[in-house]
């Protein structure tokens, strides 16, 4: 007889959970930095060298997470929502999806337009450059990445959101899936 899990597979549950202090961490750091962030070719600073090594983190754990969650079913929700929340769901959950790929790619566009290499601090090494060096390409996805940056803290708080309501309100196992 083969049991089904009340809570999503350990990969998808740990991914989850690092991600999230990793997207902490870089909007703390970035926040950090604020406008005095490296400007044309000087060095990053090491809170700047920081948000780029979270956002690598953030690529980097979404790659396991997402092949985890296309090879282990979701633990169904108790009681099961109305179409109208799943598709609600699932739609906010693909926007979270996208902007995990999207943001950490912008963002070494962005370095890399700027002629820089995104350095990462304490092992002396840096990724290969994608692009090479444009000004005006650079103030296109800093803006870019900064915009949407800012949309994603709401998304990200709607999330925070639904989960609260569902397990403080609706009282399901929606939270406790990934707990």
């Amino acid at each position: 007889m083969v049991v089904k899990s009340s809570r999503y597979h350990w990969v998808v549950r740990y991914a989850h959970w690092l991600t999230v202090l990793a997207i902490v961490l870089a909007c703390v750091l970035v926040d950090l930095v604020g406008d005095g962030g490296s400007e044309g070719n000087s060095p990053p600073s090491l809170m700047l060298q920081g948000h780029y090594l979270a956002g690598l983190a953030v690529l980097a754990l979404l790659l396991p997470r997402i092949l985890a969650r296309l090879t282990t079913p979701a633990p169904p929700i108790v009681p099961a929502p109305k179409t109208v929340i799943a598709f609600a769901a699932h739609g906010l959950h693909l926007a979270l999806y996208a902007f995990l790929l999207v943001q950490p790619i912008l963002g070494i566009l962005q370095v890399n337009y700027a002629g820089q290499l995104v350095s990462l601090p304490w092992v002396g090494w840096s990724l290969p450059a994608l692009v090479g060096p444009d000004h005006a390409a650079h103030e296109f996805v800093a803006e870019i990445h900064e915009t949407l940056g800012e949309v994603f803290y709401w998304v990200i708080g709607a999330h925070i959101a639904a989960a609260l309501w569902h397990h403080l309100l609706v009282r399901d196992n929606t939270l406790r899936r990934m707990l």
